[in-house]
């Protein structure tokens, strides 16, 4: 009797701790994967590997110890009620069959290189919906994780307003637009897991007792508002709107008793406080980017106004662009064939959709985009998964909806305002998905709501429960099953993250122009990760780096069979298929140039491969830009260039190299008005170019307009004095004119000498770049800058001591002119002189002192002056 009692104590114990880790891995995935971003795989572009890779290892974990717990003490399943369970593992073996008989089986599994939503992921999406629902016991269990989700805003949002107010130095970098990305990688998905989780805090500001506690989440519900806004997320404003709507319509219609005195008064000043934040952000936003026009592309005002106008089809909506040009695809592909009821396969779409993208679509972003998505949930699920992914989807949305509805009276009044919650954030994902599709971050807490709207029945209607039991060779099936999955997850999860982490510097060494360090760690990445693309191109551009800068004809060699050996695993997992096939002629082009002995098979090669490339895609731009410059240069075939250039401006008619081509063709043949035509539309947006103001000179003089020509060609030469073609036409329509006394009265301006003389300085022509910011200095004897230059010129020469002097005058002019300090600095150290050295640095220093290079000045001082003294 003893020993029985002491054996249940223990299997309490174990049963207590298997689950409590279980629990807590969850709670941990929950928490990091909507923050995840080492700052080493730069934030901005990769956001989704690190937060796919948390997913797949902690669910790896969580999936595991589920698996042991059930094995040796749980022996049956819990699952939510039947028709829910049916709709959730029917979606399972729609994803299950698409990837099996996809048209690219590895991208559907792993994912593509960027997104890596592949079948691998979404399953622990399914794992950790039926890991909740089965380990959560209690509703104080539940309330940690709505807990954990509100500790996570606090950070999402946290980066969100130090984005938003421009004191975040790494985003301020790479910032392209005035939208905020917080954590999440992009805007859109920003909003995307905003309008999820602010139902919940919304909740939690009426269900929580603590007056602090209320207060503080008052405040993180405008905060998270605040940056809702910044996101500029049209389709996140309106899911918030109608989750807000049906939250309260909902609490009208089911819950009388809700609005005591103290709810109403929470209500009114959540609205005023949503007011004051708009206001906030709208003054905010004056004074942060409309009036910086380089950093601010958007506006609320006119990002609100714009919300449902022009559903049409036009060239300003490429999401329904895309809509209209995938009916081609569905037609084509998946209607009459099999493949309407288990779709192409996850993650490939992009590759599949290219060859019906319209010209319309196409312009829009110019030839050199890809849709890489439907950016419509239900869409998303269709093509690659078939009828039978959408109907089973749309069935889960139903079934968990109506279930809801009808059993919301079987919650405890006290929980029903934190139900609703979950509720109103897993419809206002819905609404949004009508516009956008879910990635790691969002698609998780899609499931994790979908899992707490089913845990509060569980908990509140035992008979909602579905309870199967398992004979000991079933639980042993799903043990071995767990193992597997879970050691293959982790291994190749963290194999993939390792592989990222070198791909990641073997950029950057590209970047830095260490290619061959670049090469090395690259072929490491391609060791962990065959059959990655995106890794055999990187590498590839490393080899064309090498053969490019290589001066021995072996080295040269050498690369270019390393290169060619990665073109079979480049191609064999594209997911852009033309920019890939794009690469490898440009590989074979500029191969063709480097190396030594001209061999006309590999200029061949390139343009076969090019042509390829226009054959998945017939708008991409970027292999039509090589093959212009193969028929314009290598195979002097001008009508095919034509052709090309021609096919490039129906797509974007304000490219320039293409412009510039057809226009220099026509111009040619005689045909000026149509040159000058092609130069007009140039200029209008590049009305600062010295070139086409020339040319349009030019085609003006041929035309016989030498008003018009004698305008351009000042134009030109206002902006470059030293233009010797513009000189040399304009004084050949002054004579025709006779006005060659006018020729004097060009003005030179100073800013043509300096960039000769940076120009001749970088060359290290020194004598030249002096004789140059000399003449500068002519035109404007007061620029401090122009001091510096000559002062740094004279430094370089070895002429220190007249460096020096030159420094002087800089400072004289300006005495917080930071760059003439550190460049006296090191005059007088390089003559030697610390003292002189020290004094200029400190005077420096007080005008500066957060300067790096000043900085790092004075800490050479200090190692040169311990030396001394040694």
């Amino acid at each position: 009797m003893n020993k029985r009692v002491i054996r249940n104590n223990k299997d309490i114990t174990l049963n207590h701790y298997l689950r409590l880790f279980v629990f807590a891995f969850l709670l941990l995935m929950v928490f990091l994967v909507p923050i995840a971003q080492p700052i080493f795989l730069k934030l901005h572009d990769i956001s989704e590997i690190p937060k796919v890779t948390l997913i797949r290892v902690l669910g790896s974990f969580a999936l595991l110890l589920w698996a042991v717990w059930t094995y040796i003490l749980n022996k049956r399943l819990r699952l939510p009620p039947k028709i829910v369970s049916a709709g959730i593992f029917l979606f399972l073996i729609s994803w299950g069959l698409s990837t099996i008989f996809s048209t690219n089986f590895y991208l559907s599994f792993f994912g593509s290189y960027m997104r890596q939503m592949g079948f691998l992921t979404y399953f622990f999406y399914f794992a950790t919906f039926f890991l909740l629902y089965d380990v959560i016991e209690t509703h104080t269990e539940l309330r940690y994780f709505y807990w954990t989700i509100v500790i996570t805003t606090v950070v999402v949002d946290f980066f969100g307003a130090l984005q938003l107010y421009r004191l975040m130095p790494w985003y301020e970098r790479v910032r392209t637009e005035s939208r905020i990305i917080s954590t999440l990688g992009h805007a859109d998905f920003l909003g995307h897991f905003l309008v999820m989780v602010m139902p919940l805090i919304l909740a939690l500001i009426y269900q929580v007792k603590n007056l602090c506690l209320k207060i503080s989440l008052y405040f993180l519900f405008l905060l998270s508002f605040l940056v809702l806004l910044g996101s500029y997320t049209r389709g996140a404003w309106v899911a918030f709107l109608v989750g807000i709507i049906f939250y309260y319509a909902f609490v009208l219609l089911k819950e009388k008793k809700f609005f005591t005195s103290k709810n109403k008064i929470i209500t009114l000043a959540l609205v005023l406080g949503l007011g004051f934040t708009v206001g906030i952000f709208y003054i905010s936003e004056t004074k942060l980017y409309l009036e910086r026009k380089d950093v601010g592309l958007f506006s609320l005002k006119e990002r609100f106004e714009s919300i449902g106008a022009g559903l049409g089809v036009t060239q300003q909506n490429p999401r329904v662009l895309t809509w209209r040009d995938s009916v081609r695809l569905f037609e084509d592909k998946i209607l009459k064939s099999p493949r309407i009821i288990y779709g192409l396969g996850p993650e490939t779409f992009s590759f599949n959709f290219t060859p019906y993208k319209s010209l319309d679509l196409a312009r829009y972003d110019r030839g050199k985009g890809y849709p890489d998505r439907e950016h419509n949930e239900f869409l998303d699920i269709l093509f690659p998964q078939g009828l039978f992914g959408l109907f089973s989807f749309i069935f889960i949305i139903v079934s968990v909806f109506f279930y809801s509805i009808k059993n919301y009276h079987h919650i405890n009044p006290e929980n029903r305002i934190l139900f609703l919650g979950a509720l109103t954030g897993w419809i206002s994902f819905l609404v949004q998905g009508l516009v956008l599709f879910g990635l790691s971050a969002t698609y998780l807490y899609f499931w994790i709501l979908t899992a707490f709207i089913m845990i509060f029945f569980k908990l509140e209607k035992k008979d909602s429960v579905w309870e199967v039991s398992l004979s000991s060779l079933a639980r042993l099936f799903i043990l071995i099953l767990c193992i597997f999955v879970s050691i293959f997850s982790i291994k190749f999860s963290l194999q993939f993250f390792r592989a990222e982490i070198y791909y990641r510097y073997g950029l950057d060494y590209i970047n830095s122009g260490e290619v061959g360090r670049a090469a090395a760690i690259l072929e490491e990445a391609i060791k962990l990760r065959p059959q990655e693309t995106a890794f055999h191109e990187a590498v590839i551009k490393a080899y064309l780096g090498i053969m490019g800068g290589a001066e021995n004809e072996d080295i040269k060699k050498e690369a270019f069979i390393k290169g060619e050996s990665h073109i079979k695993g480049l191609l064999e997992n594209a997911y852009y298929k033309s920019l890939t096939y794009n690469l490898v002629g440009a590989f074979y082009a500029q191969a063709y140039h480097y190396l030594g002995r001209k061999d006309e098979t590999l200029i061949k090669k390139a343009e076969e491969y090019l042509n390829e490339a226009l054959s998945y895609d017939r708008y991409c731009v970027p292999p039509m830009e090589n093959l212009l410059k193969m028929y314009s240069t290598d195979l002097k075939n001008e009508e095919k260039a034509l052709e090309i250039a021609e096919r490039i401006l129906e797509i974007d008619s304000y490219h320039v190299e293409a412009a510039s081509y057809a226009a220099k063709f026509y111009f040619q043949e005689g045909d000026f008005e149509k040159a000058k035509e092609i130069y007009e539309r140039l200029l209008s947006i590049n009305p600062n170019d010295k070139n086409i103001l020339f040319n349009l000179g030019l085609v003006m003089y041929r035309l016989g307009d030498l008003n018009k020509a004698e305008e351009y060609l000042l134009k030109s030469l206002n902006i470059d004095p030293t233009y010797s073609n513009a000189l040399e036409l304009l004084r050949v329509i002054y004579k025709q004119l006779g006005k060659e006394d006018k020729l004097k009265e060009i003005k030179i301006d100073e800013r043509v000498y300096i960039q000769r003389g940076l120009e001749a300085y970088k060359n290290k022509d020194y004598n030249s770049a002096f004789d140059y910011f000399k003449k500068a200095l002519e035109l404007k004897p007061n620029s401090p800058e122009i001091m510096n230059n000559i002062g740094a010129v004279l430094f370089m020469s070895g002429r220190y001591d007249e460096a020096i002097l030159w420094f002087k005058k800089a400072l004289e002019t300006k005495k917080d002119y930071v760059q003439a300090y550190g460049n006296l600095v090191y005059a007088y150290l390089q003559k030697g002189d610390l003292f002189s050295a020290e004094v200029v640095l400190n005077e420096g220093l007080k005008y500066a002192p957060n300067d790096a290079n000043l900085r790092e000045l004075k800490n050479k001082l200090e190692e040169l002056k311990k030396e001394r003294r040694q």
